[in-house]
């Protein structure tokens, strides 16, 4: 972003991905920029990035780290929630890596959407029954992982909650799942509002780490 060469202190930062960068991924085609989502850093730049790159997509972060140049406190900027659809994109641009983690690196992303009737106890209240479900899943190695954004709605139309789970079965060892659950009406959770049942793989452990995210752990 400076212009400064990248040496071995520098690093290639990952920002949180547009729908854009994904649609161009999954096409194999460029994108508005070269490197997407990501972003090369030299070493005065690359701590900023990196904590900059687990709230915001690359235009907004570089922007923000340009500022800090300018001797702007960004810190105060970076929240601690996250989006739920910006975490919903981090983790479908992982399911090439979750495929390799299940046991292949050649296999294919498959999308799905339904509808299905949402129990009482499913739904915020006053909600409609009727939600809609869209995953995108990968299967490899006798393992399957899918990601699956649920959204529901009140009678009137508008969105209630919009929920993103991660679930995953493996041969080798037993299935876990990470589901987020944010209050109605929201488009943000906070870290706390994940909950993981089981023990996530060492990639998801990753990916709660890097996000910051603090999940309750459901024993039942």
């Amino acid at each position: 972003m400076c212009g400064a060469r990248v040496d071995d202190d520098g690093a290639l930062v990952d920002f949180v991905p547009r729908e854009a960068d994904l649609d161009a991924a999954r096409a194999g085609a460029a994108s508005a920029h070269p490197l997407g989502d990501a972003a090369w850093l030299c070493a005065r730049h690359v701590a900023c990035g990196w904590a900059l790159s687990r709230r915001f997509d690359r235009a907004r972060a570089l922007a923000l780290a340009a500022s800090a140049d300018e001797g702007i406190d960004v810190r105060g900027q970076i929240p601690a929630s996250i989006g739920i659809l910006d975490w919903e994109r981090v983790l479908r641009r992982a399911l090439p890596d979750f495929a390799v983690e299940l046991g292949s690196a050649d296999v294919a992303i498959d999308e799905d959407w339904q509808t299905f009737y949402a129990e009482d106890g499913e739904i915020p209240p006053g909600a409609s029954h009727s939600a809609e479900a869209i995953s995108w899943s990968v299967e490899a190695g006798g393992g399957h992982l899918s990601v699956t954004r649920i959204t529901m709605y009140w009678p009137q139309g508008a969105v209630a909650r919009t929920e993103v789970h991660v679930d995953s079965v493996s041969a080798h060892a037993p299935g876990w799942r990470v589901r987020v659950i944010p209050a109605p009406n929201a488009v943000r959770f906070e870290p706390t509002e994940a909950t993981v049942l089981g023990e996530p793989s060492p990639l998801m452990r990753d990916l709660l780490d890097r996000y910051g995210l603090s999940p309750t752990v459901v024993t039942t």
